[in-house]
């Protein structure tokens, strides 16, 4: 597995990606309604659109995109594996990427807003919950590691 930046013409396949995770994984914890709305976040345009703002990363295994995560200073955001590879350590290699980018910048700790899917994941890795925020996205956790 190989983690690349960004192209803009991954837009389409990691707005199809991002779309089934939240399809098939998020929807155990959010209403069709937020799912819809977190769905229409990532349209190919609107993940075109991020990627100005920050940087998006992508793991690929034998030129197939299958996971991604963005780094805005110290924040890591929108980690997402493909569904039929949950479990192989993909979201890992992708988190511990951005966090040695983190600490190469000079960071010393990193944000993850973290949704309830992905909360457990996130303290496997070590980060902490700090504070409990309802968004138009529902439930969200702030979390922090230092590194």
């Amino acid at each position: 597995m190989d983690i690349r930046g960004f192209r803009s013409n991954d837009a389409e396949i990691l707005s199809s990606m991002i779309r089934k995770c939240l399809v098939t994984i998020n929807n155990k914890d959010y209403s069709k309604k937020v799912i819809s709305k977190m769905c229409n976040k990532f349209s190919p345009q609107n993940i075109t659109q991020l990627s100005k703002t920050r940087r998006i990363y992508v793991a690929v295994e034998k030129l197939k995109l299958i996971g991604t995560a963005s780094l805005k200073k110290n924040r890591i955001l929108s980690v997402f594996v493909d569904p039929d590879l949950h479990k192989q350590g993909i979201g890992r290699k992708l988190v511990k990427h951005l966090e040695i980018t983190a600490i190469k910048e000079g960071y010393n700790k990193i944000e993850i807003p973290s949704n309830t899917t992905a909360l457990k994941f996130y303290e496997k890795l070590g980060y902490k919950k700090i504070k409990k925020i309802v968004s138009a996205y529902g439930i969200e956790y702030k979390m922090i590691k230092h590194i």
